[in-house]
């Protein structure tokens, strides 16, 4: 199977020990936006029951759910996993298992976008609701994305390597 290399980054190097502490604060940011992500739903979820034109239901609940089991499948594999060469039958088949849940995870991170923004469009914009209950649709759609930005965020900084060397690859 030949290999297409799309882009390849050469990354500077960095001392050991600035390189923890980036991994630490990517950590930390992720942190900041899954928690971010959750809160401006929580506060959406109280503005509700101060509007009566839209009902809160298990709906708004299902994308911030997704993408969140999608950030938990998507961040729990190693990417060393994924560049196991191993090919056929007989080989296992760790990688294919492992670039299966990964895209699985991502498609619950997308699903969990698309559907906030679904909801956002079908159940506040097309009935034309005012700002006040717009706002919960709103929210809804910024805890996903902060909660994908988190899995990425996250993603990235436990995945690098360690000789700063970046390869993107179409097989």
């Amino acid at each position: 199977m030949a290999r297409v290399f799309v882009w390849n980054c050469n990354l500077p190097r960095l001392p050991s020990s600035l390189r923890e502490q980036l991994r630490d604060l990517g950590t930390y940011i992720s942190g900041a936006l899954f928690t971010l992500g959750w809160w401006v739903f929580i506060d959406g979820l109280v503005m509700s029951r101060s509007t009566t034109q839209v009902n809160f239901g298990f709906e708004d609940w299902l994308p911030g759910l997704l993408c969140t089991l999608g950030m938990i499948i998507t961040n729990s594999i190693d990417l060393t996993l994924l560049r196991d060469d191993g090919f056929g039958y007989s080989s296992g088949g760790l990688a294919g298992k492992a670039k299966l849940t990964l895209f699985i995870g991502i498609a619950l991170l997308a699903g969990g976008v698309a559907g906030s923004v679904a909801i956002l469009a079908i159940k506040y914009i097309v009935p034309q609701v005012d700002s006040g209950a717009m706002y919960i649709g709103v929210t809804n759609v910024v805890q996903t994305l902060c909660l994908l930005m988190a899995s990425v965020v996250l993603w990235f900084v436990h995945n690098s390597e360690h000789d700063n060397n970046y390869n993107f690859v179409l097989n």
